[in-house]
C-alpha cells in the first residue's frame, strides 16, 4: 500500500483557564507508594479528577508529609530522575493542562527514597500550584533508611493527561515487521522503508477506521525522552484493507530526517500505542551526512 500525507490535527492551544482549585478535584483515597524501587525506595501516581469547571493546571506542586515523626525528617524535593520518570507519550496529549475539562482525569508520577525517622508519617500533602489549595492522601509503604543523617527524598514533575491502559478488546490482530533490519539515510533526506503487517489468526482482519502509527528515528535514551529526535504521526493508508488469514500486507512508510538530528541510530515503528500490546518492530538506521 503506498504512503500518504495524512496527520491527525495537532492540538489547539487554549485560552488559560483559572488555576484548579483543590475543592472541586476529586482523588483516589488508596495508597500512594505501593511500587518498590532499586535502592529501598517507592514510586507512585496520584490520579485527580476534575468534577469543577475548566481549570489549569500548570507548574510544579510543593509536595510534604505531615503527621507521626515528619517534623524531625528534613525533605528535599527534587524533579524525576530519568530512570524513574514515565516515557514521553508520543501521541497529543488528550486535552491542555492549560484547561482541563470537566470530568477529565490527570495523574501526577511520583516518588520517594529513604526515611529515618522511628515512625512512618500519616499523610502525604500535594499543595497545587498557583495557590490551589492542598490534596490529602494516605502514604502507604515507607522506604528504608539510607544513612541516619540522609535527607528524604521526594520526586516528581508536573500533573499530565491520564490515558487509561487499554483494555483487550482494543488489540490490533496483527504483527509488525519492517522488511529490512538496517537503513541508511543522509540528514535532511528523506527515509523511505516499508512495514509489513502479518495476520497470524485464522480468519481475515478488516480495519475499521485507519489508526494512527508512530515512526521515530534517535537513541533509545532521548526517544524515551522525547527530545533529540525525528518524530512524525501519520494515519494509516489502509481503507478498504483487508488482511486474509495468515498472510502479509505491505505498506510503504516515509520519514524525514532534519538536518540537525546529531544522534540516531535506531528506528521505531508502532501502530496505535494507545492499543492493547500495539504492534510495533525496530530497525537500526546509520546516519551520514
Amino acid at each position: 500500500m503506498p504512503w500518504i500525507p495524512a496527520s491527525p490535527p495537532a492540538l489547539v492551544r487554549p485560552a488559560l483557564a483559572p488555576a484548579c482549585k483543590a475543592a472541586n478535584l476529586r482523588v483516589s483515597r488508596s495508597p500512594i507508594f505501593t511500587n518498590g524501587l532499586a535502592g529501598s525506595g517507592f514510586a507512585g501516581s496520584i490520579l485527580v479528577r476534575n468534577a469543577g469547571p475548566p481549570c489549569s493546571l500548570l507548574g510544579t506542586p510543593k509536595l510534604r508529609f505531615v503527621g507521626g515523626p515528619s517534623a524531625r525528617v528534613h525533605l528535599q524535593q527534587q524533579a524525576l530522575t530519568k530512570d524513574i520518570a514515565p516515557a514521553v507519550d508520543p501521541l497529543a496529549p488528550p486535552f491542555s493542562m492549560r484547561a482541563v475539562p470537566t470530568g477529565s482525569t490527570v495523574w501526577l508520577p511520583v516518588a520517594w527514597r529513604s526515611w529515618c525517622a522511628p515512625g512512618p508519617p500519616t499523610s502525604f500533602e500535594v499543595d497545587l500550584p498557583s495557590a490551589g489549595g492542598t490534596l490529602r492522601f494516605f502514604p502507604g509503604g515507607t522506604p528504608g533508611c539510607h544513612g541516619a543523617k540522609s535527607s528524604s527524598v521526594v520526586q516528581t514533575n508536573s500533573f499530565r493527561p491520564y490515558i487509561a491502559p487499554a483494555g483487550k478488546s482494543t488489540a490490533i490482530p496483527l504483527s509488525a515487521k519492517l522488511t529490512r533490519s538496517q537503513y541508511r539515510v543522509a540528514r535532511g533526506a528523506t527515509l523511505h522503508y516499508q512495514v509489513a503487517l502479518e495476520n497470524q489468526t485464522g480468519y481475515s482482519y478488516r480495519f475499521g477506521k485507519c489508526p494512527v502509527y508512530v515512526e521515530q528515528l534517535g537513541t533509545p535514551e532521548n526517544i524515551l525522552k522525547g527530545r533529540g529526535i525525528a518524530r512524525e504521526v501519520h494515519y494509516l493508508n489502509c481503507r478498504g484493507v483487508v488482511v486474509k488469514a495468515y498472510s502479509t500486507v505491505t505498506f510503504a512508510m516515509q520519514l524525514h530526517v532534519p538536518k540537525t538530528l546529531r544522534k540516531g541510530f535506531l528506528l521505531e515503528w508502532q501502530l496505535d500505542p494507545h492499543s492493547y500490546s500495539a504492534p510495533f518492530a525496530p530497525a537500526g538506521v546509520t546516519l551520514t551526512g
